[in-house]
């Protein structure tokens, strides 16, 4: 029992990589599973480590939840070295950690890479109370890569479960495959499984792939959006912003 405390107490509260595949987010203290409201894990997008050495911060609605009393961990990933399964079963591992620890309440929140990545979390909704995939991507820009981008995204829609989900779509970005078709099936996926889907779908702002970087994000969604996730909002949260909210 005691090997088996201070397994969880390392997995919650070490900073270093090789211990767990969760780090503490910076600018963040951590309070506890205990006095925590819940944990959330924070998955940013791919970076070239030159400009962000400890990879980019967290985005600014983020400290909404903090506020509220959440943890904020991140997904210790490394560039060009997460391919998507891989990425998905690092993150299953601190998940199943949170859990263990304590954490009443457990939140993803991915941006582009980080935000597939976290959706690969639908299937295992034991260990997770509400995703957001903000502009997720994971296969480039290029037209000969849009089938293969649609085919990843169907098979994890395929693969969900009931689950609390929050999927952002921006105007013009170049690395979201068909808008349109992703929108409906994470729609399908909803019927389905009976989840509740908050869809943001092509605001007139902020747009592009980096457009939820911007402030006008955070003032227009932020709060819609922490509301769904900490579950004290449905699917129409953000309103007339989110036009294909479904009502599950």
């Amino acid at each position: 029992m005691l090997r088996l405390i201070a397994a969880l107490l390392i997995v919650t509260f070490s900073a270093t990589a090789e211990v767990s595949p969760l780090i503490p987010a910076p600018g963040f203290t951590l309070i506890g599973p205990a006095k925590a409201r819940g944990a959330l894990v924070w998955l940013h997008g791919a970076y070239d480590p030159a400009q962000f050495p400890d990879a980019p911060p967290v985005q600014d609605w983020a400290a909404r939840l903090a506020g509220r009393g959440y943890d904020v961990w991140r997904l210790n990933r490394i560039p060009r070295q997460d391919p998507i399964a891989e990425g998905g079963e690092k993150l299953r591992v601190g998940l199943v950690g949170l859990r263990a620890a304590g954490y009443r309440r457990v939140i993803i929140a991915g941006f582009s890479r980080g935000g597939f990545i976290g959706l690969t979390a639908l299937a295992d909704p034991e260990l997770v109370d509400a995703i957001a995939a903000i502009s997720p991507a994971a296969h480039g820009a290029r037209l000969e890569r849009r089938p293969e981008a649609l085919a990843a995204f169907a098979a994890i829609m395929d693969r969900a479960r009931k689950s609390r989900l929050a999927l952002v779509q921006l105007n013009d970005d170049p690395l979201d495959p068909d808008p349109e078709a992703r929108a409906a099936m994470a729609r399908m996926m909803a019927a389905r499984t009976h989840s509740a889907l908050l869809q943001i779908f092509r605001p007139n702002i902020p747009r592009g792939h980096m457009g939820s970087d911007e402030p006008e994000f955070d003032a227009l969604f932020g709060a819609c959006l922490s509301n769904f996730l900490d579950g004290i909002a449905g699917p129409d949260a953000c309103g007339a912003s989110s036009p294909h909210a479904a009502q599950n």
